[in-house]
């Protein structure tokens, strides 16, 4: 299905639950209101604790509500599920939504205008806030934004005889390329990618991009991008110092965590796994290319949306988004999974700056969310981005990458 495979990784949600497709309910109870709740979202073993917490409390406080149940569906199956369950009548009150689909919901007519329900776009970060809109306009609530940082075992760098970087530090490829040199001499891998999305951090990191700045046409096969998938495709094919994980399989985080590669692509919603792993490891910026200055990487995260039809109960909806979007919500979303707040004013209260200062290997996410690229604000972001990553997947098995970022662009430009 369009998107399914590639967005997986998107926001840490890799949908590696167990679901069957028919939904797994749960529900919260305990509210003091007349109405059921329906909430969906997809299978995510590390974030469905916490939505079922923050159903029971809103459940608690609301005179709306008198219980809310989940209903969880596996990744892959989940936007045809969502498609099809709202033209047929039978919509959720809310919904989360991959940032590759909020366009899509908003261009059909099927997601609420929140800003005729009292949500302002200028609340929440820039990345959050380009991908939570359409058309200049607010669709999506960010319950949380994140960027794509590289996690090191230090260890594993020490033993090769390399200096730890600073935390901060961002490499630039020749750098970068010496270190994966150096560790794979020492430990066999070096870094261990998604097989897309990590080479979309290549790309963006070196000025390039799927899209020109005004949308009209792709940019995925210029000389930037080409450079990017040069350097990648002589150290994963040639070298087999760097591997490229496909989805499905096994992710990049696990080869880290498991000691077979001393670097890996790794978001900021790693961070819980990463700080109870038991290993000596820190983050640093994505390594930047020779024609620009920045690390640069996708934001993505979770956006919440409202059916505008379907049988939705639009004012439970907007109860549940007015939750995700309170302060209450929003000052602690890092500390309980990693993810960085929508909303600008959260990064002002002393509940997010004192977490920040006690768990200091988040620094270089704090440096990077401001350097992070919102993804293009089209209807088919999602086949763009399957079409790049089964280009990407095809030079990791050596097709000529002219030929690919060629065939990707020209797939874009039949999107537009």
């Amino acid at each position: 299905m369009t998107g399914a495979a590639g967005a997986a990784s998107l926001a840490g949600c890799s949908g590696s639950g167990n679901g069957n497709g028919n939904g797994n309910g749960s529900g919260n109870g305990g509210g003091n209101g007349d109405s059921s709740a329906m909430l969906w979202a997809w299978n995510d073993p590390g974030l469905s604790p916490i939505r079922e917490e923050q159903a029971k409390n809103l459940a608690q406080k609301s005179d709306k509500i008198s219980d809310i149940t989940w209903e969880y569906y596996p990744f892959e199956n989940y936007l045809a599920k969502a498609t099809t369950a709202i033209p047929a009548g039978n919509a959720p009150d809310s919904l989360a939504l991959s940032v590759l689909w909020v366009p899509r919901f908003a261009d059909k007519g099927v997601a609420l205008n929140l800003e005729e329900n009292g949500f302002n776009s200028d609340d929440y970060v820039s990345a959050a806030r380009s991908n939570a809109s359409y058309n200049g306009t607010l669709w999506a609530v960010p319950w949380y934004a994140d960027c794509r940082l590289v996690a090191i075992n230090k260890k594993m760098f020490k033993d090769a005889g390399l200096e730890v970087p600073d935390p901060t530090h961002r490499p630039s490829w020749e750098e970068f390329g010496s270190w994966v040199d150096e560790l794979a001499k020492a430990h066999g891998t070096a870094y261990s990618m998604s097989a897309g999305e990590g080479f979309d951090c290549f790309v963006l990191s070196n000025g390039s991009g799927y899209l020109n700045e005004d949308g009209t046409k792709a940019t995925i096969n210029n000389d930037a991008a080409l450079e990017a998938a040069n350097f990648l495709q002589s150290k994963i094919v040639d070298d087999e110092s760097i591997i490229a994980r496909n989805p499905g399989g096994t992710m990049a985080i696990e080869d880290l965590l498991a000691g077979e590669s001393a670097m890996c692509f790794a978001g900021s919603w790693h961070y819980p796994r990463l700080r109870d792993s038991g290993l000596d490891w820190q983050y640093i910026p994505y390594p930047s290319g020779p024609k620009v200055d920045k690390s640069h990487t996708w934001s993505a995260g979770v956006f919440y949306s409202i059916p505008s039809r379907g049988g939705a109960n639009q004012d439970i909806g907007l109860e549940w988004l007015n939750y995700v979007n309170s302060m209450e919500v929003q000052k602690t979303v890092t500390k309980s999974m990693g993810g960085f707040p929508g909303r600008k004013d959260a990064y002002e209260t002393d509940t997010f700056k004192q977490f920040i200062k006690d768990n200091p290997k988040l620094k270089p996410v704090a440096q990077e969310m401001e350097n992070t690229v919102s993804f293009p604000s089209h209807p088919e972001v999602s086949k763009m981005w399957d079409s790049v990553h089964t280009e990407a997947q095809a030079m990791w098995q050596g097709k000529d990458p002219k030929q690919a970022l060629d065939k990707a662009a020209q797939d874009i430009n039949a999107l537009l």
